[in-house]
């Protein structure tokens, strides 16, 4: 600990605003503390946290890959995926969130400096919360957009808050063969009992590192980058392409339609019954796209893409594979704290 730590920590508001209102859903308190303005105006949420099951599992080889996708990865702040609220009359858009767990802010003074600053503003703890340990909160953070003043507000304000959940994600582990060039159509059943229908328009292996060559050389990259930026991407991109994607192997790209608006994420067998990989120093992880030329397919639908992260030969006709979850949108909806 030095001197230029406590710097780094300390935050000096342009203005502060003390709201102090506690909502609760599901048997759940959660607490507008208030918000801050120094380069950006943010608002400040502390909410229950219950440590997820999986962070306890060892990291072991022994589990396949099957066995991690199916772990529930969501996250549990209520208040992560806001997108707008109002104070009043006041509209605010939300730029973006975060959620941090309490039980890791008793070093970060930071976070111990912002509870003092809007308690010398006049926030008053309220009597559920003092006694709460903090391993069982987490604090978010919505960060607005375009905001150069706080707003006013009063505690008789009603403040309302338009959620846009994360959609859902439901296990659904169909076996189906992908062939290459090839088109099909299949249909499972949803958590809702309805049948959906998933028609292929075309499977295709992609040559990563052609694709990847491709990006890198655009002309448009070098008006928006600095050579030495450049130079850096072209590293990391070579080194998780090296890691991922052995040169002269390909990836599975898919083109689809859906009869209901979802999300649908393929995985080769060999991809679900492997075992996560060590790499020796630093890992470099690929996170692929498709993104399909045209917007509807030929069942007049909205066109989607999938790219199966899994190496195989050029010559590959054939892909034993799973179509093995899909995400379901959910509806905003919005709340008012009264």
């Amino acid at each position: 600990m030095n001197f230029s730590t406590l710097e780094g920590f300390h935050e000096k508001w342009q203005d502060i605003l003390v709201i102090g209102k506690t909502t609760e859903r599901d048997n759940r308190k959660h607490h507008i503390v208030g918000m801050t303005l120094s380069e950006d105006a943010k608002l400040y949420i502390i909410e229950p946290y219950t440590e997820p099951e999986n962070r306890h599992k060892a990291k072991s080889r022994s589990r396949t890959q099957r066995s991690i996708q199916k772990e529930d990865d969501e996250n549990s702040c209520f208040y992560l995926h806001c997108s707008e609220l109002c104070l009043g009359v006041e509209k605010m858009q939300v730029q973006g969130a975060t959620g941090n767990p309490l039980k890791y802010s008793t070093g970060d003074y930071g976070t111990v400096q912002l509870f003092f600053d809007m308690m010398s503003a006049g926030w008053q703890v309220p009597d559920w919360l003092e006694n709460e340990e903090w391993d069982c909160l987490q604090l978010t953070t919505l960060t607005i957009a375009d905001m150069k003043r706080l707003p006013v507000y009063s505690p008789e304000m009603p403040i309302t808050i338009t959620h846009r959940p994360t959609p859902i994600k439901h296990i659904l582990e169909k076996t189906i063969t992908l062939q290459v060039g090839k088109r099909r159509s299949f249909s499972f059943k949803d958590t809702h009992g309805d049948e959906i229908w998933c028609h292929i328009n075309n499977v295709t292996l992609i040559d990563v590192w052609k694709d990847t060559e491709k990006q890198l050389s655009d002309p448009k990259l070098a008006e928006r980058f600095s050579q030495e930026q450049l130079a850096q991407a072209r590293e990391h991109s070579y080194k998780a392409l090296e890691q991922n994607c052995p040169e002269g192997m390909c990836y599975v790209g898919i083109e689809y339609e859906c009869s209901k608006d979802f999300i649908l994420t393929f995985y080769s067998k060999e991809f679900l019954k492997s075992r996560p990989e060590t790499h020796c120093g630093s890992s470099y992880f690929l996170l692929m796209r498709l993104r399909p030329d045209k917007e509807t397919g030929s069942h007049h639908l909205p066109l989607k893409g999938c790219v199966i992260q899994t190496p195989l030969p050029p010559e590959t006709t054939k892909i034993p594979a799973e179509l093995f979850l899909y995400h379901e949108k959910v509806d905003a909806w919005t709340e008012t704290v009264l």
